[in-house]
């Protein structure tokens, strides 16, 4: 697993250009399945590069097809927590005073606090769980086991989520455990100008 390399990123985010803002920014707008869409397909780039093998999953009980082995990706964008308050009088007043950037940068992860679901998790259906992370400095890629996310007691997974959907749980990844997650199971980190590369489609 990868190390974290604060100093790198910082050095990086400052050079971000006004089109790498703009993309990040767009995917935090993105809707929940296109945002889904958009972290397959930066997933599936990033492991060809690494020299996997890699498939498309032949029915919609995973995700992707890695070195042979069913594989699920999950992504979550990572937000400090509202503040906003509709219990007073004035709604509109609220709206307007409400802070709009709430983007949480990775080299201060623990200074705000932040709650990212990775939700509608079937562990008996996968091997390896690919979750992704957007910060607003980069974007963090994880890998962990299925058996693992079950016998890993610091993940916290609860196989309740939905009423009625059995096999199918949760766990939470937060301002109060991102270190644990960070030392045990990242893969890489990517800046948003290697997000952007990777996703243009004049790169091939």
């Amino acid at each position: 697993m990868e190390n974290l390399d604060k100093d790198n990123i910082i050095s990086k985010q400052i050079k971000m250009s006004n089109e790498e803002l703009k993309l990040r920014d767009s995917i935090f707008a993105l809707h929940t399945r296109k945002f889904g869409n958009v972290v397959e397909k930066l997933v599936e780039k990033i492991l060809v590069e690494f020299g996997f093998i890699v498939e498309k999953s032949k029915d919609l009980s995973y995700d992707i097809i890695i070195n042979y082995l069913n594989d699920e990706i999950k992504g979550s964008r990572v937000l400090g927590k509202s503040v906003l308050n509709l219990e007073n009088e004035n709604i509109i007043e609220s709206l307007f005073s409400h802070e709009t950037n709430r983007f949480v940068n990775i080299i201060n992860e623990s200074e705000t606090k932040w709650d990212c679901n990775i939700q509608q998790i079937k562990v008996e259906l996968f091997n390896d769980l690919w979750y992704v992370l957007f910060f607003g400095d980069c974007v963090a890629i994880f890998k962990i086991g299925s058996n693992e996310i079950i016998n890993d007691k610091n993940i916290s997974y609860s196989n309740k989520q939905h009423r009625g959907n059995e096999g199918e749980g949760q766990f939470h990844v937060t301002d109060k455990n991102i270190k644990y997650h960070l030392d045990n199971y990242l893969v890489t980190t990517i800046t948003y100008h290697e997000v952007y590369n990777k996703l243009n489609k004049k790169n091939k």
